[in-house]
């Protein structure tokens, strides 16, 4: 009852002049007195005097003391407490009211402010806990097409050992199926079936609950409990706050699922895509696998996603993404032991000693699975798997809610070995007839399966067979490409090399008719060279003498003929004494000059020498600058511009004789200074080529560097110097060849090393590495 006294109504300025003006027009005394016998109004008096009480809702507040009038002041007094009562109570009512409005409006906020259900249950739980007494508490959803509560939120230590339970006799029950709130304060006093508190073995820690139900549209979707290990009297104020909090969670969490259902949904759609364009990308089957065990058991959170193939026999498995193998000793013992040693041997299987390798087997070869359960990749006899085996390769589709309720004992039986509690296996047909199949297993609590997440693994799994076509397709496609494409390089090969020789024999044919050509015109210029030199010898003695014989004739006949006088004048018979041994001396200088060019030309042809023998190089690269002589000094004018002749630097070095087929290597000199002779013609600036020999200690071979200040070569150019007709040069004055066939002679002639080092605008470097004898005469002296 709401504190209300008679003083204080006596207090109110209106009550107090009323009753003073009763008083007045009565002309009587009267004492009013509180309910403890404090004097309120008038005087103590006789004690004769008769008492009337003063009465607010049958509790006696006050007495009226007086005469015969006295009774209608205590009912009047009595009415106006009454009335004020009213007043309390109504106002106190509607705040109450205006305080569940408010309360209801903060929480409203609050759990609609999330789309997570979890999130949701714990803010409901959570304001629960603060409004109402409590050690413990939970939320429960119901399960669709299923007699099962799922604890999705809870607070307190005594629901952590499970979260799901089926629906027995008790007060969640009744709360589920009543849809009605319950109290229960002192569940040890209450006759009662206390199965469903869903707490049966903590009944003795729980003293007093209060249940009750979530509802969305008139539906039971769940309930909210709360508990207390001490007794608490909960009354219906407390069962309405928490059903009017149950009223605005079930909203949330109708909202929750819906949200938490498009985003499986679109989850589902997301991973049937990734699968869809992991197909079309890669078509690598163990990455498509991967993905799909891992994205599975992440979309259904459940604790193991495996994949297993069926193999015919273990002699020759044929895999789609790896063909024909055959597993290692330590695979086989594998099989050997089979499931026995994954289950402690819990299950009867094939005995060791009977085994046969060539008996089928189950491969698991992918899994995503909680980090507290051993792997399961490995093969299993199926044996060992039963009826599971046999249901899988009949296509069907094995789907346990509880393992427990199996009808197949040895199914049952197998899967409570590896502390399965539900499995759920669908099996992959692919058109060339292998069997896969992908599973799903629960081992912490029994897991329903709904319709929709089989529904989902079967669109997977009518993923992974396509996949596992186009795989095989894809496989046996790459086959034909890289037999095709090794026959492609085959054939290019047989016709790069058959393009080489031919250039080869052409370049071969063009230096043998040169050096024919060339050995022809010595020998024809050599046998009337050395007639003539051999001649000059005798005339100038012949002449030497005929000069004497005159001498002696001017020296005893001083006094001539005056006709002998006169030719003696008209030839100048002094002068032609003296210049007849110059002009002798002078063709015996142009005579060995011949003989000399001839030498060279004999030289740079070595028709001769077909075999590899000791030359000097530095002669050969002299005969070689000979040839060329006519281009390197100044000619006037050459392509419309002054040249002033290219300067030509010898740095040699102390070489021995290297053993080396000189007309070849002579060909690689010519090749090497007629570029660079082409190179200095295009710019202004006079040309100087340096060619520089050593011997190199470390590699016992000689170094031969042609070095010029031209233009240089770009590197996109450089990288293809070597290459078969590759040419810079305009149409008509190159074949690319020359320097193809030059690398040819050093490399495999002379297991030799020709490099080129150019910048552009720092001139070029040609540098030739061969050894100072050939491998043959190394492995001779060896």
């Amino acid at each position: 009852m709401l504190p209300i006294s008679l003083k204080k109504i006596l207090s109110q300025k209106d009550c107090l002049s009323a009753i003073s003006g009763i008083l007045n027009s009565l002309e009587s005394n009267f004492i009013i007195q509180d309910a403890e016998g404090q004097v309120l109004i008038g005087s103590d008096m006789d004690a004769a005097q008769d008492k009337y009480p003063v009465a607010m809702s049958e509790k006696v507040i006050g007495w009226v003391i007086g005469g015969e009038n006295a009774s209608a002041v205590a009912s009047l007094l009595s009415y106006l407490a009454n009335k004020e009562l009213e007043k309390k109570t109504l106002a106190n009512e509607l705040l109450d009211k205006y305080r569940e409005i408010s309360l209801l409006h903060d929480i409203s906020n609050k759990i609609t402010a999330s789309l997570d259900l979890k999130e949701v249950a714990q803010l409901v739980l959570d304001e629960a806990k603060r409004l109402i007494q409590a050690t413990g508490g939970r939320m429960m959803l119901l399960e669709r097409g299923a007699e099962t509560l799922e604890t999705i939120s809870e607070f307190g230590n005594k629901y952590k050992s499970k979260t799901r339970y089926r629906l027995f006799e008790g007060i969640v029950d009744n709360v589920v199926r009543t849809g009605t709130g319950e109290i229960v304060n002192d569940i040890l006093s209450t006759p009662i079936n206390t199965k469903n508190l869903n707490i049966e073995p903590l009944v003795n820690e729980v003293i007093s609950v209060i249940c009750v139900p979530l509802k969305s549209k008139a539906r039971v979707i769940g309930a909210i409990e709360l508990s207390s290990d001490e007794l608490v009297n909960y009354t219906a104020k407390d069962l309405k706050l928490l059903a009017m909090l149950a009223f605005q969670a079930a909203s949330a969490i109708e909202n929750a699922l819906l949200h938490e259902n498009k985003l499986k949904e679109s989850r589902r759609e997301a991973l049937l895509f990734r699968l869809a364009s992991q197909i079309r990308q890669s078509l690598d089957l163990n990455t498509i696998l991967e993905t799909a065990v891992s994205e599975i058991r992440s979309l259904l959170h459940i604790d193991r996603c495996a994949f297993s193939w069926y193999r015919a026999q273990i002699v020759g498995i044929s895999r789609p993404e790896q063909g024909l193998i055959k597993p290692d000793r330590a695979s086989i013992d594998l099989i050997q032991h089979s499931f026995t040693e994954k289950v402690d041997k819990a299950c009867c299987c094939s005995s060791k000693a009977s085994w046969n390798e060539d008996r089928p087997v189950w491969e698991v070869v992918n899994e995503a699975r909680n980090f507290d359960l051993l792997s399961a990749i490995g093969y299993y006899s199926p044996d060992d798997f039963g009826s599971f085996s046999h249901k899988l390769l009949n296509m069907e589709i094995v789907r346990l809610d509880e393992v427990e309720t199996a009808i197949a004992q040895d199914m049952q039986q197998l899967f409570l070995a590896q502390s399965c509690t539900s499995v759920l296996a669908l099996p992959i047909q692919t058109r060339s007839g292998l069997i896969g199949v992908l599973s799903c297993s629960q081992h912490q609590e029994p897991r329903p399966w709904s319709d929709a997440e089989v529904e989902l693994l079967q669109m997977v799994a009518n993923q992974l067979a396509i996949a596992l076509d186009q795989a095989e397709l894809y496989k046996q496609t790459c086959l034909s490409a890289a037999t095709a494409q090794a026959r492609a390089q085959q054939l290019q090969q047989a016709l790069q090399e058959l393009q080489q020789t031919q250039s080869q024999l052409i370049q071969s044919e063009k230096m043998s008719s040169l050096g024919q050509l060339v050995a022809g015109v010595a020998h024809e210029i050599n046998n009337p060279v050395n007639f003539i030199g051999g001649n000059l010898d005798y005339a100038n003695k012949y002449t030497q003498d005929l000069i004497e014989l005159v001498q002696l004739y001017q020296q005893h006949y001083a006094e001539p003929a005056p006709e002998i006088q006169n030719f003696v004048e008209d030839i100048e018979l002094d002068f032609l004494a003296q210049d007849l041994p110059k002009l002798l001396s002078s063709m015996q200088i142009g005579v060995d000059r011949i003989s000399q060019i001839v030498l060279s030309l004999r030289n740079f042809s070595r028709l001769e020498q077909a075999e590899m023998k000791p030359v000097d190089i530095h002669e050969g690269i002299d005969s070689t600058l000979l040839i060329l002589h006519n281009r390197l000094k100044p000619n006037g004018s050459r392509g419309g511009r002054p040249c002033a002749g290219i300067k030509i630097i010898k740095d040699y070095g102390d070489l021995p004789k290297v053993e080396c087929f000189s007309g070849q290597l002579n060909q690689v000199f010519m090749n090497i200074v007629s570029n660079a002779i082409d190179a200095l013609e295009e710019q202004k600036e006079p040309g100087v080529i340096t060619i520089s020999t050593s011997i190199s200690s470390d590699t016992n071979s000689v170094l031969i560097r042609f070095r010029d200040n031209g233009p240089g070569i770009a590197e996109q150019v450089r990288t293809k110097l070597f290459d078969p007709f590759f040419t810079t040069k305009p149409v008509g004055k190159g074949t690319g060849l020359g320097l193809s066939i030059s690398h040819h002679i050093v490399t495999e002639k002379h297991n030799g090393v020709l490099k080129c080092l150019s910048q552009l605008g720092e001139g070029t470097e040609f540098c030739i590495e061969i050894p100072l004898k050939s491998v043959s005469a190394l492995m001779l002296v060896s």
